[in-house]
């Protein structure tokens, strides 16, 4: 029974990520995944969801492999299940903004298209105009949103849990409220100097006081367009394939990494990374934007990409598409973070004099870091208390006070990723941090020149998703997980 099921889990997503690479690149007008639940539907119904959990049972402790092995699948069964009862709700989602467009100054703008010409307009008043143009868009799809929702909390106490937060706690083995709990100190232990050094570069930059600064504000501001002539565009695939050959990655030699840069007008704002066949296919997408926000796009995404690219061909499927996603966050954020290094700046881009630079990009990455912690804490609520009028409120409130940008409560449920996504991100900008400082200790400040530190990653990189981020921590001997490193990290930076 297993060996069928992994043959058609592994088809499952190969088709199922397909799908979602031609429409987020912007090469098919419409998501198209109804049809894909229908023909795999066998996989995650509540008797195969039930068949896994007896698997499970059925297989003796000792045989841990097995039973991580099933572990992964049954996750898989679970989150599917979930999607598909809200699946015809995400298409209609999908399709609203896709065909949605925005008139300014004269002209038509696509939603996607909003989003960049937010993060890249100058004049504050044209800014906010746009922004509350996309904003009534959301608006209009709120609705299709908070039914979305509600349905798959619904089909979460369907499966016999509480609420949802209840059921990802059971099957994640997290305790989210705990991690929201423990991230929290990132908030209260860089509440001083992110106050002063916000309120500085609010005033330099933008000539605004922090009680007047917004959502739309901030976007800009963290786009840091400033410095972005230190970056230019015709560089990016050098400084990429400069940075992999120095932990010696050939990535002409890499023909299972594929890189799609077309800026098509509907291709989402956000780069992404498509593993739809892993690691014979993955896609690493981006939409070019110009500047450093590109350099960190592409290279989180080339962390991506890395990872599943690197997966040795002979794991077993569910080591290729499920696990812990906070893993290959960690090393997504390894590669985006190098742009806060001052001797990669200099040699790859002969960016001599960076302090003010760096100082800016660790300012705009606590500020993101804030705003996700925030969005953990708010999660928890929302998923447990399944009250949306009053997660409306808490989301606008915690933004807020998390990032001392206005957020308004519009993009309550469009600012939402599913499954606790937002404690990947939060456990993996802690392990990131603990692993890069791993790296520089084994191979010295500058382990990105290092041939001996890119077998290491590569060492990792072949076991996929079969360990967990605390496993690869306590396998190199720098668990457990904390923020301590994170948080020290921030207040050297910003003194």
């Amino acid at each position: 029974m297993l060996e069928e099921y992994r043959r058609q889990y592994a088809e499952f997503n190969s088709t199922w990520m397909r799908e979602y690479y031609l429409f987020l690149s912007g090469q098919k007008p419409d998501l198209e995944i109804a049809p894909i639940y229908d023909r795999y539907g066998d996989l995650f119904t509540r008797d195969s969801i039930n068949s896994l959990k007896r698997s499970l049972d059925e297989t003796p402790e000792h045989f841990e492999a097995e039973r991580k092995a099933i572990k992964h699948l049954l996750i898989f069964a679970v989150e599917q299940y979930l999607e598909n009862s809200a699946k015809n709700l995400t298409e209609a989602i999908s399709e609203y903004e896709s065909a949605a467009t925005i008139d300014w100054a004269g002209q038509e703008m696509t939603f996607q298209d909003s989003a960049v010409a937010v993060r890249t307009q100058k004049d504050r008043r044209s800014r906010r105009s746009i922004y509350e143009k996309r904003a009534e868009i959301i608006a209009d799809s709120n609705d299709l949103r908070a039914e979305r929702v509600t349905k798959l909390h619904e089909t979460a106490r369907s499966l016999g849990h509480a609420n949802y937060t209840a059921l990802y706690e059971e099957l994640r083995g997290l305790d989210y409220n705990g991690l929201a709990e423990q991230a929290g100190t990132i908030l209260s232990r860089t509440e001083t100097v992110y106050m002063s050094r916000l309120a500085e570069a609010l005033r330099r930059e933008l000539g605004l006081a922090i009680e007047e600064a917004d959502r739309s504000d901030a976007l800009y501001f963290l786009q840091l367009n400033s410095y972005d002539n230190h970056f230019p565009a015709q560089d990016l695939m050098r400084v990429y394939r400069e940075t992999m050959a120095g932990l010696g990655i050939n990535i002409e030699e890499q023909k299972n990494i594929l890189i799609d840069s077309e800026p098509r007008p509907r291709k989402t704002a956000r780069a992404f990374c498509m593993p739809i066949l892993v690691p014979e296919e993955v896609k690493l997408v981006i939409r070019p934007m110009g500047g450093q926000s590109d350099y960190q796009a592409f290279l989180h995404e080339s962390g991506h990409a890395q990872h599943y690219g690197g997966a040795a061909e002979g794991l077993q499927a569910e080591f290729k598409y499920t696990g812990d996603y906070a893993l290959s966050e960690s090393y997504a954020f390894l590669f985006n973070h190098l742009i806060s290094d001052s001797a990669w700046l200099a040699q790859m881009l002969k960016f001599g004099d960076s302090s003010n630079f760096i100082r800016a990009e660790m300012l705009a990455r606590l500020s993101s870091i804030r705003r996700y912690v925030a969005k953990l804490k708010y999660e928890c609520e929302l998923h447990t208390a399944e009250d949306l009028p009053r997660a409306a409120q808490l989301y606008s409130e915690l933004q807020t006070a998390a990032t001392r940008f206005k957020y308004e409560q519009t993009e309550f449920l469009y600012d939402l990723d599913d499954a606790f996504y937002s404690a990947n991100y939060v456990r993996a900008w802690a392990f990131e941090v603990m692993l890069r400082e791993y790296l520089k200790t084994k191979f010295g400040a500058a382990w990105w020149r290092s041939r001996r530190a890119g077998a290491l990653l590569r060492e990792m990189w072949e076991t996929g998703d079969r360990y967990t981020a605390d496993d690869i921590a306590a396998h190199i001997g720098v668990g457990p997980i904390s923020f301590d490193l994170l948080i020290d990290e921030f207040n050297q930076a910003l003194k």
